[in-house]
């Protein structure tokens, strides 16, 4: 018997598997209670990835052999095949009783991160690399889990300590470069990156990340010449691909615009992850491609831990309980609407909280919400789950998203439920596709009833959808057009709108306009270089002097409203519009023209036009956007009157922000009322 079992050994260490098996079967018809075979029956069974076998095999052999820490160490190892996460974790510390070794506790690490179990995988971690201290795969996961709890200089630290022990380990230099650039160290996260790729030079995601830094640092060019680099290696690299597609649109790159949108379009068809919610605005204008993008791109954030179970309405509260999240609360496009807001709540029926994404510094719009909020929580620094565990220990009523997909925006914060009631608010124009977000916050012009089915959430109808501050700077009329550096006698078309929203389609309507419109400029805010080359190339293909396009200097927010209300006419984007610069243009008396479409981003301007009761601005095709341009630019006196229209803030709906405070607050009230009372979310008016 013994000469059979070494002989199945002596196979099995060889790999020969099958054989080895059908010894160790034979073993234990004669021997049913054979640890060995069933312990070594059970690894194989594991390396054939049958783990319900390996399972029953390996648990068997433990009941006859409870002391054996290998034993216990790889039925953890098939529970963690099987994802049984937390029955591996207990088989690990079981075998780390028995005999402690620094490879159970770097696995029982690696399991505790795999659930978010961040301080648990720490110590393990820690205690792996006591008894190991040259351990750098210890030292590389340490760093991880420091990153993941926002400890991110510890986690470089840990990674140095990995990368002395082992310069080559792959892992923990692309892990530094990532923490790098997390810190904003941009130039320290390429070095860290082109030494990964030294190791290793097909190495495809250190190159993707170099080709990332390039984009972040505005270096175009050298993006895409990584990203060329990436597709010689792997054609079809989808990430590459797309990441191409977003820097051309950024870098008003046309030259392969029809390819650029189909390839979005037929990964969208596909169910897979396409150009991102926020690209998708700019690039498509069908509300359900819009929809189908968030879609697919919020599936990343479901289920991402075990606080994603819907909180039951909270009760025997004096006042309702808000919490505004945004990663901007500055001198920003969304501040600088809702600050006024924020400001007139009324603190009598409801507390306001602000939960600061990022930690911004101490300008005046900053000062001023900081001033109203109930209370004021810098959460940067903290892991999503301990936010998400704030919010709930706070009991907040209703979550108030002002970012989603925009800037430095954390939706999976909102996908683990923070409040029994969460709304999408004002900072991204469209739906979220997600089931996390039970409210979107519209008016009935930039979500008719019609289009409701293009939203996963529910619509919370407001009068008017956006806020405005009514306290910021005025136009002072106290600057002419030369202290600008703008040509005097001529007729001023602009768009101050980021260039990202411009496309082919409207950049060729505004230049059939300037064709029409003799002697006319296009004032356009573009602080990209080679944005501005590629607009200029543009220009020239159209027939158009490149010298009729004026780009504008940066200003701070009271001289760029005096240089608004200096020009004659805002041509707006489609099928992206502007919504807080519309909201601007016509702060400083500026007309806007705009062409409205079916989805949320290209009716916003026709909302804010519609509460300015400027219905007459909004066409419906880009035949009559350009008529009505051109008309108006061949007619300035036709703008005196419009002008005139909008200089009356008093009988305006867009500037009473204290009957839009109001008519938001009745609208939390009703759907607070609906959650108190167990109902489901519904259409609110």
């Amino acid at each position: 018997m013994e000469k059979n079992f070494q002989e199945a050994f002596e196979l099995h260490k060889n790999g020969n598997l099958q054989e080895a098996q059908k010894i160790y079967k034979s073993i234990l018809k004669k021997t049913p209670d054979d640890f060995n075979c069933l312990h070594l029956l059970g690894l194989i069974a594991k390396n054939n990835k049958e783990y319900l076998s390996a399972f029953e095999l390996i648990s068997q052999a433990i009941t006859i052999n409870p002391n054996s820490a290998e034993a216990h160490f790889n039925l953890g190892n098939v529970l963690k095949g099987l994802n049984r996460i937390n029955e591996a974790i207990s088989s690990y510390d079981k075998a780390i009783n028995i005999k402690p070794d620094h490879e159970l506790y770097l696995l029982k690490g690696v399991a505790c991160y795999e659930i978010k179990k961040l301080e648990d995988a720490l110590i393990s971690y820690d205690k792996s690399i006591k008894l190991n201290p040259d351990s750098f795969v210890a030292y590389c996961n340490k760093g991880l889990v420091l990153v993941d709890l926002n400890r991110i200089e510890e986690g470089v630290s840990n990674y140095d300590k990995a990368i002395q022990i082992n310069p080559n380990f792959k892992d923990v230099r692309y892990n530094r470069g990532i923490a790098l650039k997390l810190l904003g160290m941009y130039v320290e996260s390429l070095e860290e990156f082109k030494a990964l790729i030294q190791i290793e030079p097909n190495h495809l995601k250190g190159l993707y990340e170099v080709a990332l830094v390039y984009r972040d640092l505005n270096k175009f060019d050298l993006a895409l010449n990584y990203c060329e680099r990436i597709l010689m290696i792997d054609p079809s690299h989808s990430q590459t691909i797309l990441l191409g597609i977003k820097i051309r649109k950024l870098t008003c790159d046309w030259s392969c615009y029809e390819k650029d949108f189909s390839y979005a379009l037929k990964r969208i068809k596909d169910n897979e992850e396409s150009v991102g919610p926020f690209s998708s605005l700019s690039f498509f204008k069908d509300p359900a491609i819009q929809k189908k993008t968030s879609e697919t791109y919020s599936y990343k954030y479901k289920n991402s831990n075990n606080l994603v179970n819907k909180i039951l309405p909270y009760k025997n509260h004096k006042k309702i309980r808000i919490a505004y999240f945004s990663p901007d609360f500055y001198i920003h496009p969304v501040s600088n609407l809702i600050v006024e807001l924020i400001e007139n709540h009324d603190k009598l029926k409801f507390e306001i909280y602000g939960f600061s994404l990022v930690d911004r510094p101490d300008d005046p719009v900053n000062k001023r919400l900081k001033k109203v909020f109930t209370k004021y929580i810098n959460v940067e620094n903290k892991p999503t789950k301990d936010i998400v565990e704030l919010a709930r220990e706070m009991e907040i009523d209703i979550t108030v998203d002002l970012a989603v997909y925009t800037g430095k925006n954390r939706p999976e914060i909102f996908a683990m439920r923070t409040a029994p009631i969460q709304i999408n608010y004002l900072g991204f124009p469209g739906t979220s596709g997600a089931n996390y977000y039970d409210y979107i916050v519209a008016d009935p012009v930039t979500i008719p009833k019609d289009y409701q089915q293009y939203y996963s959430e529910k619509i919370l109808y407001l009068d008017v959808c956006f806020p405005i501050d009514t306290k910021k700077v005025t136009v002072k009329n106290t600057f002419d057009r030369q202290y600008f550096n703008l040509p005097v006698n001529c007729f001023i078309f602009c768009c101050i709108n980021n260039h990202n929203k411009f496309n082919p389609l409207i950049f060729n309507s505004w230049m059939k306009i300037l064709n029409k419109v003799d002697g006319s400029i296009l004032y356009l805010r573009t602080h990209n270089d080679v944005a501005k080359d590629n607009l200029r190339k543009e220009a020239i293909a159209n027939n158009i002097n490149p010298d009729r396009l004026i780009f504008a200097k940066k200003l701070d927010y009271p001289m760029y409203i005096e240089s608004l209300s200096l020009m004659d006419l805002s041509l707006d984007t489609y099928p992206f519009n502007g919504m807080s610069s519309s909201c601007d243009v016509l702060w400083s008396g500026l007309p806007i023209l705009s062409l409205i479409g079916d989805s949320y981003s290209s009716r916003g301007c026709a909302s804010v036009l519609n509460s300015l009761k400027l219905n007459s601005l909004i066409t419906h095709s880009i035949d009559e956007y350009e008529n009505l341009a051109i008309d108006l630019g061949n007619n300035p006196n036709k703008l005196k009157l419009l002008r005139k229209k909008i200089s009356d803030k008093t009988i305006l709906n867009l500037y009473n922000t204290k009957k839009y405070t109001k008519s938001i607050e009745d609208g939390y009230l009703k759907i607070y009322n609906r959650c108190q009372e167990n109902l489901p979310p519904d259409h609110i008016s």
